[in-house]
């Protein structure tokens, strides 16, 4: 009997330990809340728009796997990226490009994404595209 109860705890023990959360989060999990746009630059026409933080928000929800864009620029002379609207967005696996993942928005690539220093930045200057900077 004893001997019974010491496998059963080993057991108990080893799978305590297997259930254990995992230490490293994703990048998905820090894209989340909201993000002020900043600038967006970057096209062959050379665009470098800057904005006053607050004035374009994207409030990225993981769960819902939404991202509400709250958009008052006024100004159409400054290409702002989404106008105001709630847009579906997810990760994707990127292996041809020099990031291992995408964001999509509305079904859309807006490139690779990185978040550094308070920063994401959504990039998709790989192919003449733009860049898209957002403060935490």
């Amino acid at each position: 009997m004893k001997k019974q109860l010491s496998i059963l705890g080993i057991l108990m023990t080893l799978l305590l330990v297997g259930c254990s959360k995992d230490s490293n989060t994703s990048a998905h999990d820090t894209v989340t809340g909201q993000w002020k746009l900043v600038n967006v630059s970057g096209t062959f026409a050379g665009i470098n728009n800057d904005f006053p933080e607050g004035m374009i928000t994207w409030d990225f929800n993981p769960i819902t796997q939404t991202v509400t864009v709250t958009n008052n620029n006024t100004d159409s002379n400054l290409w702002d990226v989404l106008e105001t609207g709630v847009y579906n967005y997810h990760f994707a696996n990127n292996p041809g490009m020099p990031c291992s993942e995408s964001i999509y928005i509305n079904g859309a690539e807006y490139g690779c994404y990185s978040i550094a220093n308070d920063s994401l930045v959504i990039d998709q200057s790989i192919a003449d595209g733009f860049a898209i900077t957002l403060k935490h």
